[in-house]
């Protein structure tokens, strides 16, 4: 089974269930599949063929799910881009991806014709909707010129369905390749781990640029469910809890900011929530004062989950049975877990010479299943570095209980996780060191009860100049996509070096994260 055949079985078995609800507008899978067989044949005619990658930079919208199902029907891969990006970040990742064909929102259309003569790759610019350039195509006019009919059958298991981005250590981006098998995988292990039925109404919060998308589509329409899509920008509570109750919604994926941010509302008891039944939340484990108010308010199961774009994503699950606020302390230790592997994956610790420690030992988090990434696209050293003997080497550093709950403890490459959304260092001091007045910076994730991490910059100034924390700030964000700006800025004489004159970041780290007993 191929990523298409999910949206055509629907089509012919329900065609008048709702697929999505975004923008006022209910889509039947009906209606969606001959949308996508328009386009799909449509892109075919013009020029793309099996393997060609399609970029994609649009708010969270039903033509981002037009468009994955016509890449998926056509064999080609989708590429999603960050849409808050800045225009260098994403001239990287387009160029680095090569795309055929980019479809763009109207919001972009200024700054893809700044960047048109610096992308080498694009044959064809389409607008959703039309942007006027006499360069785009129209998306609804490229609809309508396809034929109706299935596309010819081309696409096996092992076809790459998607690349997703991630940033390396170095700022630059990395994208994980995920077959249609490695698709299918996560969407059935979605389907046994949830309980998922034929009745769920999956509201979308999350960029659907972020590999958690895939994640929920699967999930979403491995069934014939509905999905709600919210274009993603500022957090509202009451607008996510008018939708919550509005739309009846079974299935939320949330981080824990998100969550708190919903117990905060003075509206809270006036919203019907009853449906709601499952709450997935990820990127950080929930503090336990404000687990105990979301079992109380949501009377939901409660699910935490861990994973990377590299393993599919989900890896491990803590499942609603160990969400306990009471019990033994073995059973409320384990809330600080991100619980066992999911269906189908096997997680080990292992040391540096990648042999499997004792249980309680702290060492790198490795993990191995149908869902994993075939490697980091056009980055085979990267690909072997991560992928060694059919294991995913997470970069995560953790330990195991004896029940086999893991227990995040460090990030090996010093990943920050904010908000659920992940942020590399390397590429925040980048940054920083242009700035006319910094000489070194140190740039970590600090506790954070709102964000779960928050990043924070350590800097010594040059000789003679001044700056202050928020032209720090300022200047950070006219360069890097605004959840990459520091929080906070701590200036200091000068930063602590080993003997070989690197900054010890770990040391200045510490002391922020002393009595929590973890790291990240």
């Amino acid at each position: 089974m191929v990523v298409g055949d999910m949206l055509f079985k629907n089509a012919v078995k329900f065609p008048g269930r709702v697929a999505i609800v975004s923008q006022g507008l209910s889509i039947t899978y009906g209606d969606l599949n001959k949308r996508v067989n328009r386009l799909a044949n449509a892109v075919g005619r013009i020029g793309l063929r099996k393997g060609d990658r399609i970029g994609v930079l649009l708010h969270n919208s039903f033509q981002f799910v037009e468009l994955y199902f016509a890449a998926a029907k056509t064999g080609a891969v989708f590429c999603p881009y960050n849409n808050h990006s800045r225009e260098q970040e994403l001239l990287d990742t387009i160029n680095y991806s090569s795309p055929k064909f980019l479809f763009y929102d109207v919001d972009y259309a200024g700054m893809i014709e700044t960047l048109k003569g610096d992308i080498g790759s694009i044959d064809r610019y389409i607008g959703v909707p039309a942007t006027g350039q006499e360069w785009a195509l129209d998306y609804e006019a490229l609809i309508d010129r396809g034929e109706i009919t299935e596309p010819p059958p081309s696409v096996r298991e092992d076809d790459a369905m998607s690349i997703f981005f991630t940033s390396g250590t170095t700022g630059k981006p990395k994208g994980a390749v995920r077959s249609h098998r490695h698709v299918m995988a996560n969407a059935f292990t979605g389907l046994i781990e949830f309980k998922i039925g034929y009745d769920e109404r999956v509201l979308v919060l999350f960029p659907m640029y972020h590999v958690s998308y895939e994640d929920n589509l699967g999930r979403s329409f491995l069934l014939p469910n509905t999905m709600v899509i919210r274009r993603e920008g500022n957090f509202n509570a009451d607008e996510v809890l008018a939708l919550l109750s509005a739309q009846k919604i079974t299935f939320c994926h949330m981080v824990p900011t998100m969550i708190n941010a919903l117990l905060q509302s003075e509206k809270m008891d006036s919203y019907d929530l009853g449906r709601l039944r499952t709450i997935f939340y990820a990127g950080a484990p929930m503090p336990l004062e404000l687990l105990q108010r979301a079992l109380a308010v949501f009377r939901a199961s409660f699910f935490q989950g861990y994973g990377l774009t590299e393993s599919g994503p989900q890896t491990t699950l803590l499942r609603p049975d160990d969400h306990l606020v009471e019990g033994s302390p073995q059973k409320l230790a384990r809330l600080g877990s991100v619980g066992t592997p999911v269906f189908g994956f096997e997680v080990k610790i292992v040391n540096e010479e990648g042999r499997e420690v004792q249980t309680g030992e702290v060492g790198e988090i490795i993990a191995r299943g149908e869902a994993v990434m075939q490697g980091y696209w056009q980055l085979p050293h990267e690909s072997e570095d991560r992928l060694r003997n059919g294991w995913l080497y997470t970069g995560d550093v953790g330990k195991m209980d004896g029940d086999g709950y893991v227990y995040l403890v460090d990030r090996k490459h010093d990943m920050i996780i904010t908000g659920g959304i992940n942020v590399y260092p390397k590429e925040v001091e980048e940054v920083l060191y242009r700035h006319p007045a910094v000489f070194e910076a140190a740039v970590f994730g600090v506790p954070d009860e709102y964000w779960g991490e928050a990043i924070k910059a350590v800097i010594a100034l040059k000789e003679g100049r001044m700056a202050t924390e928020a032209e720090i700030i300022g200047f950070c964000g006219k360069h890097l996509a605004g959840y990459k700006k520091p929080k906070s800025v701590q200036f200091r004489p000068e930063l602590p070096k080993s003997p070989q004159g690197k900054i010890l970041k770990r040391a200045i780290k510490e002391k922020y994260w002393a009595g929590t007993g973890r790291k990240i």
